[in-house]
Order: C-alpha cells, then sequence, then structure tokens
C-alpha cells in the first residue's frame, strides 16, 4: 500500500508540482497586498488586520514550499530508492532462464552377471522405457519475435518468449506508466484470424519487476498462442503492451517405475 502511494505520487508528480507553484504565487500576493496595507494604514485596527493577512501568507506560502519539496522527494529520491530494492530482491528471488533445463530420463539399471561372467537376462531382469519430461521453463524454438515490451512500462520476464506451459505459471515483469489505472493479460490462439481476449480481469495496482498474476492453461486447448500484457491510463488509453508466444500442452505422462 506504502509503495503503490508512492508511485502514484510519483506519476503525478507534475500536477502537484504546478499546484505547489501556483499556490505559492496566490501567496506571494497575497502577502505583497498585505504589505501595501500595512504601510498604508492610519488605524490600528486597519494595522492588525494586515499583519494578520501577512502573517496568513507567509504560514501558508511556506506551507507550499514544504509540500513542494516533499513531492520532488518523493518523486525523485523515494521512488527510484523503492525501484532499487524492488528489483534487488527480483534478482536474488527469481530463477534465471538460463537454470531451465528439460529432465533426463533415470539412468538404466544396474546389470546383472551370471555365474559365466555372461549378462544375466531371467525374467527378474527389465525396465519400462522413461519419457523424457519437458517441464515448464522449456523455451521451444523458432519462436516469434516479441511485440513492444519496454522495461519500464510492460515487459514479461517469466514466461519466457516461446516457453512451454502446462501448469499454473506466475507471470513475473513490470506494468507501470504514467497516469496509471490498470492492466490485464490477453490472450489468443497462434492462428490467422484469431482475436485477443482478456484473461484474468483487471488488476489496478501497478507493479515493478515483481509477480503479475498467473496463467492456469488447463482450460485451453493445447497449442501455440499469442499472450500479451496490456497497460491502460486513467483515461483508458492503452498506453505499453508486451506480446510474446507461449505453447500450451498436457502434462508430461508419469515415469513407469524401473521394474513397476
Amino acid at each position: 500500500m506504502f509503495e503503490s502511494l508512492v508511485f502514484l505520487i510519483r506519476d503525478v508528480a507534475r500536477g502537484l508540482y504546478i499546484i505547489s507553484m501556483g499556490g505559492i504565487l496566490f501567496m506571494a500576493l497575497r502577502l505583497r497586498g498585505a504589505r501595501r496595507e500595512l504601510s498604508m494604514s492610519q488605524f490600528t485596527l486597519e494595522r492588525e488586520h494586515a499583519l494578520v493577512k501577512q502573517a496568513n501568507a507567509i504560514t501558508f506560502g511556506g506551507l507550499m514550499i514544504e509540500f513542494l519539496i516533499a513531492i520532488w522527494a518523493i518523486a525523485n529520491v523515494m521512488a527510484p530508492t523503492i525501484d532499487d530494492i524492488q528489483a534487488g530482491d527480483q534478482a536474488g528471488g527469481v530463477p534465471p532462464m538460463e537454470r531451465f533445463v528439460t529432465s533426463t530420463p533415470a539412468p538404466n539399471p544396474p546389470v546383472a552377471l551370471g555365474v559365466d561372467g555372461a549378462i544375466d537376462t531371467g525374467p527378474d531382469l527389465f525396465a519400462s522405457p522413461v519419457p523424457t519430461v519437458t517441464p515448464v521453463g522449456t523455451i521451444m524454438p523458432d519462436a516469434p519475435d516479441i511485440v513492444g515490451c519496454a522495461n519500464d512500462a510492460a515487459w514479461i520476464h517469466v514466461p519466457g518468449n516461446g516457453q512451454l506451459l502446462f501448469e499454473a505459471t506466475t507471470v513475473l515483469g513490470t506494468a507501470s506508466v504514467s497516469d496509471f489505472a490498470f492492466y490485464r493479460f490477453e490472450i489468443k490462439q497462434a492462428v490467422t484470424g484469431a482475436e485477443f481476449a482478456p484473461i484474468g480481469g483487471d488488476k489496478p495496482v501497478p507493479v515493478v519487476n515483481g509477480p503479475l498474476g498467473e496463467i492456469l492453461p488447463f482450460s485451453l486447448p493445447t497449442g501455440e498462442y499469442r499472450f500479451r500484457l496490456v497497460v491502460f491510463d486513467n483515461t483508458q488509453t492503452l498506453r505499453a503492451s508486451c506480446e510474446i508466444t507461449i505453447h500450451i500442452s498436457e502434462p508430461p505422462p508419469t515415469a513407469t517405475p524401473i521394474g513397476g
């Protein structure tokens, strides 16, 4: 909640600067008028009234200057610091793409030798073939190019472009633009004439280098899909997007135990 408020202030900082400068200018004009009245006043009541106006102008002008400094500090010091902290957490907590590997079959069972040194091929020595498992994280070759994907506005780190999915997968990346309103996921089959459809609903909180949501592939037919992240501002205008290819497959078969 605190981070969201900081990022909101950073996104609307320009407007707050304008409001603050307008308030400071207004108070400066009131101070000038109060001093003019004070110099021209002839009676005690007039002088007191002018002194009150002068004090109010100085007080509120000082508050507006402090407000302006606070907005600058949040937008230029606090928000970048939070970005760096989140980026550091992400780098330490998310496995790099290079660690996604394909499992290899189980090793062959030990070979029994007979009394004459020949291989024993008796009925107790057999094994069922073990299929090679292709887990989440495997990148299929020759994936089409990504589209968009500015890493400071709309960016998908996981899944990777061309990644094979067969179970619930957390999407990691960034969805953050100025005047942010919401972001969502959209998906379509990679066939001619297919159109993107939203999945998972709109998400109203910006994310920088963190979890964006989940892909649940269970209700989708197997095949190749185009998956994208779209980010909108508070005028419902699409401001940024990131489009990649993913492959939905059936879960891998369970290996048959040796000798089972």
